[in-house]
Formats: structure tokens, C-alpha cells, sequence
């Protein structure tokens, strides 16, 4: 029988604002990365990261509503057998890579463990690497209350360092200084505004040919793939699955904003909004229209980071809905969705009088 070449997967992770979709949108301008199958992972009510590499892929497939290591595992793992047998039946064209990005609250250990342990996926799919973003900024600051932080960086086998440029060199230092105890596997590359070439990566990932990884010589298997990372979990029951581990107090909530609104007000009210909120919400974005504008526009927000606004291709004839998923942790994210809204009121109808007054 011919020798059975299973199919690469890159398992990129990183936690909420670490600048995973523009990194995965710059790989899929690369020729080392044509061919590829994408995969996005999202919470929230309406999907946006998919949308965002959507020049750069032809084909993104959107998993919404959970996490791929939790709620959204068995979708995931259905796409990846479904993928399989259409590509086996030409179906879909012959992709040479899968790229799944996770959402920002994944744990990818128990995906990992799923893929590995499935009878169709674990023959015919390999991860040929775990990629953790990780910001040079404030990628640190959650590791004592969130799991997942620790696990994406625990199972790392390239962890690369992000938003370098408006980092300060001694905070990028530190990040380098801990990494070695909190991604042991890993080799440390950087990257500003998602500028890391996709050869650079995959050099890294291939160095060990017989499971893709880099993280050790050819001797040596003893990585988090391999399922022995007694630091991560307690392996002595081989039977047992692996179950992602969440932070408690997380929640997600989507503010709908069916009409166009002006954009001064509404950034206005995210600046606000992240100064009265800066030690709960993780994180805001969503896709909207905007006055004066034509098209859908991305937007995006981090406490401490700032705002960014992006034109995002839509399909003709599509009608997106349109809106923001906010994710907070330790206040209930609708409270500050309702926040929002009142704002985005406020903040509109003071422009509103000022115009009708000058």
C-alpha cells in the first residue's frame, strides 16, 4: 500500500487581541501557503475574523458560537472529516494545508487531543504545528487568571511575539526572559504588524520530520502533542479525554446596530466606554455600517490598545448583520453592551446639536 501523507494542520492560538487574523491574513498572501483550507473559530453572534482574510483565501469556513476545545469541538471535528472526503472525492480543489484559527478563549490542548485521538483524523491529519500570539504589551498580565493563556503558550511550538512596535523594548525583554518556563517547547520569533514571513514559520515548524514540530531534535517526542506534559495534565488514564479548562466569569454579549451610524460618535463612545471598563472588557468588535461611508467596515478595540477600522469585502447580494460582540470578564458583558448603546445615543445626539448649532 502507498505510504499514507496525512494532511499538515496549523493550529494558531492566542489570546483575545494578540493580533492572530492579521498575522493568518499575511500568511495567506504568501506562496508557501497556497492551497490552503481555513478554518476560523469565533465567538460571538456574528462572525468577523473570516471576513477579514477573506482577500487572502478563497474559501474561509467559519466555526461560531464556541470554542473549538469546547462548545465547538464536534463542529469542528465534522468539518475536518467533511473536508477529508471531499477533498478524497474532488469535491473541492486539493488543499495542501489546513489553517485553523481559534478563538481567543481556546484551549488548544483539548483539540489537539481530539484531532489525535478521532480514527479518521488522527490517521489522515497531523499538527504540524501549534502557533501562540502572544502581545508584547499586556500578553503577560492574564496568565494567574486565565488557563487558557497558560495552555497556549504551554503547548507552543513557535511563539511569536506581537505589536512589537508599539511595544517598549524593555517590556519585549521581559516577555523573552519568561518564556522559557512558560513555553518550554517553543522557539520565539516577533513580529509588528503581523510582519512575519509565512517561509520563516514554516522553516521553524519542519525542522523535525517526524511530526512536524520543531521543539525538540530527532530523538526526542516529548512535547505537549505527545500527551505527557505531566505539567499541563495528569495523563495517567490514557482513556481519558482532555477537557478544555476556562476561566470562570467570562461572558460574551452582541449589541446590534442595524443603521448606519456616524463615526466620530461612535468612536467617541469605544473611548469611553474602554476608559470606564479598562479591567473588564477583554475585548469589543464587530461589523458596522457607517454614515457618510460606503460599505462594511471592521471594527476593532482593546483596552489600552486603541481602535482600528477596516473596509471588509462582502459578497454580492449579502445583507451581514451588523453589530458588536463584546467579551468582559468579572462583569457581565450585556451590562456593558447596554453601556454601549447608551453611548453610541449620547455621543450622536450631542453631534447631531452641535451641527444643527453651528
Amino acid at each position: 500500500m502507498p505510504k499514507i501523507e496525512p494532511i499538515p494542520i496549523l493550529l494558531l492560538t492566542g489570546f483575545l487581541g494578540a493580533g492572530k487574523t492579521t498575522l493568518l491574513a499575511r500568511w495567506l498572501q504568501a506562496p508557501e501557503m497556497a492551497g490552503a483550507m481555513v478554518i476560523v473559530n469565533e465567538l460571538g453572534e456574528v462572525g468577523l475574523d473570516h471576513r477579514l482574510v477573506e482577500a487572502s483565501s478563497d474559501v474561509p469556513l467559519l466555526l461560531e458560537n464556541g470554542c473549538a476545545c469546547c462548545a465547538a469541538q464536534e463542529d469542528l471535528i465534522g468539518t475536518l472529516e467533511r473536508l477529508f472526503w471531499d477533498r478524497l472525492h474532488r469535491r473541492i480543489s486539493r488543499f495542501t494545508w489546513v489553517l485553523i484559527e481559534t478563538t481567543g478563549m481556546a484551549d488548544p490542548l483539548p483539540v489537539i487531543d481530539a484531532i489525535a485521538r478521532h480514527p479518521l483524523l488522527g490517521e489522515r491529519y497531523r499538527i504540524a504545528g501549534v502557533v501562540t500570539a502572544l502581545d508584547a504589551k499586556r500578553g503577560l498580565e492574564r496568565l494567574a487568571e486565565f488557563p487558557e493563556c497558560r495552555h497556549q503558550l504551554l503547548s507552543a511550538d513557535a511563539v511569536i511575539i506581537t505589536k512589537t512596535d508599539i511595544a517598549e523594548a524593555r517590556e519585549v525583554a521581559h516577555i523573552r526572559s519568561r518564556l522559557p518556563d512558560l513555553a518550554p517547547h517553543a522557539k520565539v520569533l516577533s513580529g509588528a504588524n503581523g510582519e512575519l514571513a509565512a517561509s520563516a514559520l514554516l522553516a521553524v515548524l519542519a525542522t523535525c520530520s517526524r511530526c512536524g514540530s520543531h521543539a525538540h531534535d530527532e530523538g526526542g517526542h516529548d512535547h505537549v502533542h505527545e500527551h505527557d506534559h505531566a505539567e499541563a495534565h495528569d495523563h495517567s488514564d490514557v482513556s481519558a479525554r482532555i477537557e478544555a479548562q476556562h476561566a470562570d466569569g467570562v461572558t460574551s454579549a452582541f449589541l446590534p446596530l442595524p443603521q448606519p451610524v456616524a463615526w466620530g460618535p461612535l468612536i467617541s463612545a469605544l473611548e469611553t466606554l474602554m476608559a470606564g471598563h479598562a479591567d473588564t472588557l477583554l475585548r469589543l468588535k464587530g461589523l458596522v455600517r457607517l454614515q457618510g461611508a460606503p460599505g462594511w467596515h471592521a471594527v476593532q478595540a482593546t483596552p489600552g490598545q486603541g481602535i482600528t477600522r477596516a473596509e471588509v469585502p462582502i459578497e454580492p447580494g449579502e445583507t451581514p448583520r451588523t453589530g458588536f460582540t463584546l467579551i468582559a470578564f468579572h462583569e457581565p458583558a450585556a451590562a456593558i453592551a447596554s453601556s454601549l448603546n447608551a453611548l453610541i445615543a449620547i455621543k450622536s445626539a450631542r453631534s447631531e446639536a452641535a451641527s444643527a448649532a453651528g
